[in-house]
């Protein structure tokens, strides 16, 4: 039970720690995940992931009904004020609250780890040929501009420009981005989430400019967000105020657009966005096994050799419940896809995660076990004590003991 707050602080807080603004708020998360589960079936995943919990306010679709609620971000923050008001600061402090105030704590720590997760978590993947090895990972739906010098072969130097500084520039809307170990700016424009090239022919009026009787269309976001390719138009200004002609950096052109200025040529593409792993790893032997009589996959693996920086070479076996975990870095089996380089072999997916708040769900769960078995304990021995109390005073007295009592 809550005690009743004293102060005109202790007042203006209660309504948060309030029992039934704890269960409008969750009749509220679970409405949103309902709403948001039967939308993702038409618009995928991530983007109810966006509109519907990544945000403050929904337009929420039920049937033909919309219904303006609260999103995640909201839901979520008034709830975990809710849970440290009611569930920690203003419950009475006694040993018969000791389990359900530790059951708080594990879920307050649960909250956090979500947003940890949210805010601080990458993830990727790589994909390895038989005897390949990296040392990076590749986002799934980050992309990002990378500049650097074509003649360097080894120790390459990269100029990077994340999507995140451009990803606004719709339509004709420009912006130049200058860096001083560049001799060359650039202006990007046109900046599409998805999209892929189109020939002009036969095409009334192009929404981009044409290039080389190509132009950029943009297309509606994919259910999953690892399928959308970014584009973006681009112009190279030189230090002198020429500039070249527009061109389009696509997600998918294995080659660089290439640049002359300052004596060298620059190569500029758009990939992925990139993150750097503590350390290699190396395909040695992909593993498939097949369901009896089909084609299908019952199983697949990898052996791999990891690679430390100071060249240590650790053999790890990578299968789906069984990661590699090292450096901050957890590396699962994902999949695999047909070789390009080996006619009847596969490359393999391996999925990076780079999550600070990894183990956060289980000291939270063992947290919120604990609180909940000492509560559950405390009702039985406390009810156990009331029985053998009650049995004790129904109890008849013997006759024998009547008399003695009574002489």
């Amino acid at each position: 039970m809550a005690r009743k707050p004293k102060t005109l602080l202790g007042k203006l807080f209660a309504p948060f720690g309030s029992y039934w603004l704890a269960v409008t708020l969750l009749v509220n998360l679970f409405l949103l995940t309902w709403l948001g589960t039967l939308e993702q079936v038409e618009k995928g995943i991530h983007w109810v992931q966006e509109e519907y919990f990544e945000s403050y306010f929904v337009w929420a679709k039920a049937g033909a009904v919309r219904l303006v609620l609260p999103g995640g971000y909201l839901t979520l923050g008034l709830l975990t004020v809710n849970l440290v008001v009611g569930g920690l600061v203003r419950i009475r402090k006694s040993r018969r609250t000791i389990g359900v105030i530790t059951a708080h704590i594990g879920i307050a720590l649960m909250l956090i780890g979500g947003l940890i997760e949210h805010k601080a978590s990458t993830y990727g993947f790589v994909e390895l040929e038989l005897e390949e090895s990296k040392d990076q990972f590749m986002e799934y739906a980050g992309w990002e501009i990378v500049i650097w010098d074509a003649s360097q072969t080894s120790g390459v130097t990269e100029y990077t420009i994340p999507s995140e500084d451009f990803d606004d520039l719709a339509g004709s809307k420009r912006r130049r981005f200058e860096r001083d170990e560049l001799p060359f700016d650039l202006v990007l424009s046109h900046y599409m989430l998805n999209s892929e090239p189109v020939r002009a022919v036969n095409v009334g009026r192009p929404d981009a400019p044409v290039i080389d009787s190509l132009f950029l269309r943009e297309l509606p976001r994919e259910k999953e967000e690892e399928h959308d390719i970014t584009g973006v138009y681009a112009t190279a200004v030189y230090d002198s105020g020429a500039s070249t002609s527009d061109n389009f950096l696509w997600g998918r052109i294995p080659l660089p657009w290439t640049v002359e200025a300052g004596g060298k040529t620059w190569a500029i593409m758009m990939r992925r966005k990139a993150h750097d792993m503590p350390f290699a790893v190396r395909l040695k032997k992909f593993t498939k096994d097949d369901h009896p009589g089909t084609p299908m996959a019952r199983s697949f693996s990898s052996d791999v050799i990891r690679i430390d920086d100071d060249g240590a070479e650790i053999p790890v076996h990578i299968r789906m419940n069984e990661p590699l975990r090292a450096g901050g870095l957890v590396v699962y089996q994902q999949g695999y896809n047909q070789s390009r380089k080996f006619p009847g072999q596969y490359t393999s997916t391996l999925a990076v995660s780079k999550n600070p708040s990894d183990r956060m769900p289980w000291v939270a769960v063992s947290i919120i076990a604990l609180g909940l078995l000492w509560t559950f304990m405390d009702r039985l021995f406390g009810y156990l004590r009331k029985q053998k109390s009650r049995n004790a005073r129904a109890m008849p007295v013997p006759e024998d003991v009547k008399k003695e009592q009574a002489a």
